[in-house]
């Protein structure tokens, strides 16, 4: 195990990078701008690349960059600042004690580089054994970012074509995800995409102007552009984000005062869009990040609110969304102020969270997009529904005003042959007991009709009502049908329903009548209707059971469909328990459920038992 180590870090060592030009870097603070100083007198400190953002300040910061070639050949170096925004870049070499200035760079000045990256950098030679010290005089009125990468000419390519890989990978699916969606836009027409795409079209602009590619390839002859160009996109930035949010949470019908809330905020915005140009550049970048952190802190907010509160069912993604971004912020925003250190994870932050952001928005979109369908999709079928029952309620009352004068002829044959019976021949028992039975079911058939015709009016209104008596009623109408069948019952005298007494009634008629339709259709012999009664916290059921051989498998999803049966055209319709679940689960907003099982069939009648 030894020997396998040692040989390990002996081919370590052999193809380790040999260091041939040594490098040593320090700074100094100039603190009054407005005096010049011999720059070689001062007390340099020790530089910490780690550390190397001092937040925003109005001092001179300078760098002193010691640089050796150790190796027997040439070598180049490249002194690179990885951060664009920087105002003013003065390079100077030290020849025989005197300063010379070699470069100036800057985003306040015209665009100027020794690299094909926008990153302020600057290629020296070395000769065999040669020492060279330079000098950085940095101004700058945003963040003092002072990180100084020193490598090799080699690395520094590689390090380019890395940076190159990532930013054009970053840009590229921008620019796709912000395609896709400005295609569904033209197809859906839907102004929330459009919110979408104007707000990610800005924070595109925005992270090139961050990244200094819209300075070197975009405005590279208008440097004065730059002056404005984070601020200004920023603040618009921030108020197409929060018009996105009210229209997208619908913010207005959630809550009128958290639309108030973020209006205002749009309107802060909206102005510091226009304050931009008036004021300068250190004072427009603090306030438009203040607002900008504020908006996105108020725009989290609304969403984690939207989802908790008002349920919102694609505020989940959007908060999501939206707490990435902000994370990614925050970490710039501290590494601007010092707080965090200067690295490849701070650097790129905004960019991570962005794309986060980018991705996570759009499926939330695409979401709302779908529950949106799933929504209209169930208003549709709640209007068909809705037109078909405003039908069949029409074609009730025609049924209805058809009926009811043969209804009442046929009751008024049935009084003349009552008196006959009771006058000419005596009062015949089995005549009269018929008569009665007739005028009870004419009666019933006069009473439903009602019903069913106002149950399509929405000003009813429900009462308490025994469930025993509705179940007797039920029963004594079914009288001449019942015959041989044996009835079981399990009742709780106790127990009452709320809902609409009659519609309750037909439900039963309906149940119990399918069963007796069922035992006459499979000639069974030993027929047997069991009717239980019992209650489960607010609810009251009634069971129907019957022996009749149950109900097929693959029948089973579709008994409350309309116009399904099992039952032959001329002996069924099919709407019968399609309305029994109509009257119980629209009117009453109970439950009718059923279940098949060792040849029984079982319906299941729950509704309130209290008022609700």
């Amino acid at each position: 195990m030894k020997t396998f180590v040692l040989l390990i870090l002996t081919v370590l060592i052999l193809f380790a990078d040999k260091i041939e030009v040594q490098s040593h870097i320090s700074y100094f603070e100039q603190k009054d701008s407005s005096i010049n100083i011999d720059i070689q007198k001062q007390v340099f400190q020790k530089y910490d690349v780690k550390y190397s953002n001092f937040g925003f300040s109005n001092s001179i910061y300078w760098l002193k960059v010691e640089l050796k070639n150790v190796s027997k050949e040439f070598k180049r170096e490249a002194l690179c600042i990885p951060y664009t925004l920087l105002d003013y870049i003065d390079i100077y070499e030290l020849k025989e004690g005197v300063l010379v200035l070699k470069r100036q760079y800057g985003d306040l000045r015209v665009y100027n580089n020794d690299a094909l990256i926008p990153d302020p950098t600057f290629i020296v030679g070395l000769e065999e054994k040669e020492s060279k010290t330079y000098y950085y005089k940095i101004q700058t009125e945003g963040s003092m970012n002072l990180e100084l990468l020193v490598k090799s000419y080699e690395d520094f390519i590689n390090y380019s074509l890395e940076k190159s890989v990532i930013l054009g990978f970053y840009f590229g699916a921008i620019v796709i995800m912000l395609l896709y969606n400005f295609i569904l836009y033209l197809f859906l027409a839907e102004k929330t995409y459009l919110y979408y795409l104007l707000f990610h079209g800005n924070y595109l602009l925005f992270t090139l102007s961050l990244n200094g590619i819209s300075a070197a390839y975009i405005w590279n002859d208008y440097p004065f552009i730059n002056t404005l160009a984070i601020p200004l996109l920023m603040s618009i930035g921030s108020a197409l984000a929060v018009v996105f949010t009210l229209v997208f949470l619908d913010i207005k019908g959630m809550s009128p005062k958290l639309y108030k809330i973020l209006y205002s905020l749009f309107i802060l915005n909206s102005i510091m869009s226009i304050a931009v140009f008036f004021l300068s550049y250190h004072n427009s970048s603090i306030l438009s990040s203040a607002l900008s952190l504020l908006s996105i802190v108020l725009i989290l907010g609304s969403s984690i609110y939207s989802h908790f509160i008002s349920k919102n069912p694609y505020a989940k993604f959007f908060a999501t969304a939206w707490g990435v971004l902000l994370l990614g912020i925050l970490i710039i925003h501290f590494r601007n102020l010092g707080i965090l250190p200067v690295n490849l994870f701070t650097s790129y932050s905004p960019l991570i969270g962005a794309f986060f952001e980018l991705t996570l928005l759009s499926i939330a979109l695409a979401y709302r997009y779908t529950v949106q369908q799933k929504e209209l999709h169930s208003k549709n079928h709640l209007l068909y529904k809705q037109s078909r029952l405003a039908s069949m309620g029409e074609m009730l009352n025609n049924i209805a005003h058809q009926w009811r004068q043969p209804l009442n002829r046929i009751n008024l044959s049935l009084s003349v042959i009552d008196d006959v019976n009771k006058s000419q021949y005596g009062e015949n028992a089995l005549i009269s007991k018929k008569i009665d039975d007739s005028e009870k079911n004419i009666a019933y058939m006069s009473q439903t009709i009602d019903d069913f015709s106002g149950f399509f009016r929405p000003n009813k209104e429900k009462n308490l009502f025994e469930i025993v008596k509705v179940i007797d009623k039920a029963l004594k109408l079914l009288e001449s049908r019942l015959g041989n069948i044996q009835v079981v019952r399990q009742d709780d005298n106790s127990l009452k329903i709320f809902g609409y007494e009659n519609e309750y009634v037909q439900v039963l008629l309906i149940i119990l009548n399918n069963a007796i339709d069922n035992f006459e259709i499979k000639n069974r012999v030993d027929r047997e209707l069991s009717i239980q009664t019992q209650k489960s916290e607010d609810k009251v059921s009634v069971i129907v059971i019957d022996n009749g051989g149950g109900i097929q498998s693959q029948y089973i999803e579709s008994v409350f469909d309309p116009y399904f049966s099992t039952k032959v055209k001329k002996e069924g319709t099919g709407i019968g328990l399609y309305m029994a679940k109509m009257l119980i689960e629209d009117s009453m907003h109970g439950e009718l459920k059923v279940s098949s099982n060792a040849g029984k069939s079982s319906f299941e009648i729950k509704v309130s038992g209290e008022e609700i």
